[in-house]
């Protein structure tokens, strides 16, 4: 009698460790969590529309196959870029440039929503180079040089102005200047 029972148990033993091995294959393959990891929001989908609501860092419930989390990074970015442009006096200026900027959080989702993940050469790169375009043509070559500083400001309000909807400029530098 004591070896039916513990067959019994035996079998009710293996009963409840395969739907326990089953529950967790189907929450790994549904997944209804999702990680945002330090320095990034989530942009909630729903069917492939972007949601007003925007996730912080943790772990977040999601309804799966429903919705999808896009997850954009926020901490600060440098981006270095050429441009080319003319001075007062006609004269082709080159310019290496380095950009720090971040997302700003709250409107990240908009973000998504009208731009995508290429904002760098969608938005980024041509207010860089409008930028440094309508600032160089206010100084002659000599006035470059000499008044770095101030042309230096000029693109950085030129860029916050241009950029400000979705990012923040944490600073701007002017890497080298080279004349024809």
């Amino acid at each position: 009698m004591e070896i039916a029972s513990s067959g019994a148990s035996f079998k009710k033993f293996f009963k409840w460790l395969f739907i326990a091995i089953g529950i967790f294959i189907i929450i790994t393959i549904v997944n209804p969590f999702v990680l945002v990891g330090t320095g990034k929001r989530g942009v909630v989908m729903n069917f492939g529309a972007v949601q007003d609501k925007i996730l912080s860092e943790g772990i977040h419930f999601r309804i799966p196959i429903v919705q999808k989390v896009a997850k954009i990074d926020i901490q600060t970015q440098k981006l270095e870029n050429k441009a080319f442009a003319y001075s007062k006096d006609i004269q082709t200026v080159e310019s290496q440039l380095a950009l720090n900027y971040h997302l700003k959080g709250d409107v990240v989702n908009k973000l998504w929503q009208e731009v995508g993940d290429d904002y760098e050469s969608r938005l980024i790169d041509p207010s860089i180079q409008e930028s440094v375009k309508a600032v160089t043509a206010k100084f002659t070559a000599q006035e470059l040089i000499e008044q770095r500083a101030r042309v230096k400001d000029e693109i950085k309000t030129e860029l916050f102005n241009r950029l400000s909807k979705y990012f923040v400029v944490d600073d701007f530098s002017i890497i080298d200047f080279s004349f024809s």
